[in-house]
């Protein structure tokens, strides 16, 4: 999956994670994507560094000046260990990997296909610019990551309020990062944790009646 918090949306990501489907940033089960809200949507045309250390990930030498907070690029993936909360049939339990698959104009825009990596969610379209994403949803972008990312800033969808939220240096099996932050959505137990130069590292989404999944960085390719 990618980046989107459209999970929350309609369900972000970003793809992957992934990385987080086309959707919002908290519920959006694409790659590198935010936590919390149903995973994002799928868009039939196609599709969110201070690193100490990256046991488990492959970086390109161009990756260390990439340290955008979802750094969707071509060829990049994230992998998650998934687990399910209640009933969620849009994701698997395990291991799952979202993608980026290429790059086509949609919707007037330069947009990357991004596969999540819930397979339920399919491929959805990004567009970025530095720290500020957008998903391609129906026939209409939405914003899923808004700029600055900086301690109290808000954003919304068009359905939801999305605030960032500092959580400094985070561990996971992928590796220790630095600069982490939460997307959440300012009501509800959703969010997705992103790190500069990495994207989601962490997803964990809970829709109204107790069902949703909760999913962590493994590795990822950079």
């Amino acid at each position: 999956m990618r980046t989107s918090i459209l999970p929350m949306l309609l369900t972000f990501a970003t793809l992957v994670g992934c990385s987080g489907g086309g959707a919002s940033v908290i519920g959006d089960p694409g790659p590198g994507a935010v936590d919390g809200g149903d995973p994002p949507g799928t868009e039939p045309d196609g599709a969110v560094p201070d690193a100490t250390t990256k046991p488990d990930a492959t970086i390109k030498p161009d990756a260390a000046v990439d340290d955008r907070i979802d750094p969707i690029a071509l060829g990049r993936t994230w992998t998650y260990d998934v687990t399910i909360i209640g009933t969620y049939p849009l994701c698997r339990a395990g291991s799952n990997t979202g993608s980026v698959l290429g790059q086509k104009v949609v919707g007037g825009k330069p947009a990357f296909q991004v596969q999540s990596f819930c397979p339920g969610a399919g491929t959805s379209s990004y567009a970025v610019d530095g720290d500020k994403v957008e998903v391609y949803y129906g026939s209409a972008w939405i914003l899923s990551l808004d700029s600055p990312v900086a301690e109290g800033h808000t954003w919304t969808d068009g359905l939801t309020t999305y605030v960032w939220e500092k959580v400094g240096k985070v561990t996971v099996p992928a590796g220790t990062y630095n600069e982490c932050w939460k997307a959440r959505p300012q009501t509800g137990p959703s969010y997705t944790t992103f790190c500069r130069g990495v994207g989601p590292v962490r997803w964990h989404y809970v829709d109204a009646i107790g069902n949703g999944y909760d999913a962590t960085l493994t590795a990822a390719t950079l």
